[in-house]
């Protein structure tokens, strides 16, 4: 047999075996929606559109091909809503929570420090289309004994939490950059955070040697240790959120690098701090807020507890004013610099839409800013790499339809008619 008869046998039996063997598996065509006759939230106002949804993402293009086309009826489409803060996934009854999230609108969770098995105790429950999507902290860096020891000793006390938790579980207890380094190698990388969390707790007294105090947890990180946190985190490419309370902690994390501040300073007021220091030490300054916006620091509220509080007379009224206006400087001043606000609670039994309400009531921010705060810089904060978020080409099909205009009448977010994730309508 020559060489071209050999080549002209072996390209037939090639053939044949291409033809008998199973074909490569075709994934199935997206779900192509026409979304008519919607007025859609672009930022700042409501704007009559057609838009569309390829599979899971939103496109303002019209596709060649429609598969089908929902009638909004000129009702108002909001992008998805965001809790930024919150610490009640796992809790005690995830499913209930989950559904108060999803009839809600909240389909973005961020998980500001857990013991590190809360993702496995939700495998199967979260993070897929039907349910919401939850980033975890795991535990978070704090001083010895510093917060929050005081509640992860009583969640021991009751078997809502284990020992592990006091060291390398739902706290990573440091006192220098060496007690960093063997929580790092031994115990978060293994356990594989989706960002860092770590507690700032009026910083100011270590700078000043104030002594810590030994009848209660409310203390934190020793500052100089921040900076090497971040590091840390950078190299592994995971965001820190800082824990502040003073305006001084707010400046030692955005100094330090930090990508989110978890809480605005003075959303835990001290009484006597205030008292003998005056409520200045929480007043947030241009020249820290501006660096914040530099570095695309985003900053969570976390404030409607202490709104709440502030309603009662526990709070002397001069006191109670003045915090309101340290609220309202505060967030005029991020504005100011471009700092985006992410709307969060960290209120266990309460969620990101009475964080805004409250805010809305005690009229801090406008309705526009408000609800991009609540929407899609919320799930900015919680996933940064799915952006971008809202009305723009690309984004995620994941928005809320609502009969009345929200700008206008703002508490109208608690009456949600249809939720879209991902393109498909949810029950």
């Amino acid at each position: 047999m020559d060489r071209t008869q050999f080549q002209s046998i072996a390209t037939c039996a090639m053939a044949a075996a291409l033809l008998s063997s199973p074909a490569e598996p075709q994934s199935a065509p997206q779900t192509v929606t026409a979304w008519t006759n919607g007025r859609w939230f672009n930022g700042t106002m409501f704007t009559p559109l057609d838009v569309y949804s390829v599979g899971p993402r939103l496109t303002l293009k019209r596709p060649r091909r429609i598969d089908r086309t929902v009638d909004l009826a000129n009702t108002y489409v909001t992008p998805a809503f965001g809790e930024a803060h919150n610490h009640n996934l796992p809790g005690v009854d995830a499913d209930a929570m989950i559904r108060t999230y999803l009839s809600q609108g909240i389909f973005y969770v961020m998980i500001q420090e857990n013991s590190p098995d809360a993702r496995a105790q939700l495998a199967h429950r979260i993070n897929r289309p039907t349910s919401v999507d939850v980033a975890f902290a795991n535990g978070a860096f704090t001083s010895p004994g510093g917060h929050p020891s005081g509640l992860v000793e009583r969640n021991i006390k009751n078997g809502g939490m284990t020992d592990a938790d006091r060291d390398g579980g739902f706290l990573l207890p440091v006192s220098s950059t060496d007690n960093i380094d063997r929580q790092w190698w031994t115990r978060v990388r293994r356990q594989r955070p989706d960002l860092i969390k770590m507690m700032l707790v009026y910083s100011e007294d270590r700078a000043t040697g104030v002594p810590r105090p030994t009848d209660t947890d409310r203390h934190g990180l020793d500052p100089t240790l921040a900076a090497h946190i971040v590091t840390l985190a950078r190299r592994e490419k995971l965001r820190v959120s800082a824990h502040v309370e003073s305006a001084y902690d707010f400046d030692v994390a955005v100094a330090a690098g930090a990508d989110i501040i978890a809480h605005m300073p003075g959303f835990w007021p001290d009484l006597p701090r205030i008292s003998s220091q005056g409520i200045g030490i929480y007043k947030i300054t241009d020249e820290a807020a501006a660096r914040a916006g530099r570095q695309h620091t985003i900053v969570v509220t976390t404030i409607s507890e202490s709104l709440r509080y502030m309603a009662t007379d526990q709070i002397p009224v001069a006191i109670r004013e003045s915090l309101r206006d340290v609220y309202r400087h505060n967030l005029a001043t991020l504005a100011k610099h471009g700092v985006r606000i992410a709307i969060g609670s960290d209120q266990f039994r309460s969620t990101s839409v009475e964080e805004a309400l409250e805010i809305h009531r005690a009229g801090l921010m406008t309705p526009a800013a408000l609800l991009r705060a609540l929407s899609s810089d919320a799930a900015g904060a919680v996933f940064p790499r799915r952006a971008p978020f809202g009305l723009a080409e690309g984004a995620p099909a994941d928005f809320l339809v609502f009969d009345e205009n929200v700008l206008q009448s703002f508490d109208a977010i608690q009456r949600v008619r249809r939720r879209v994730k991902g393109g498909e309508e949810l029950p």
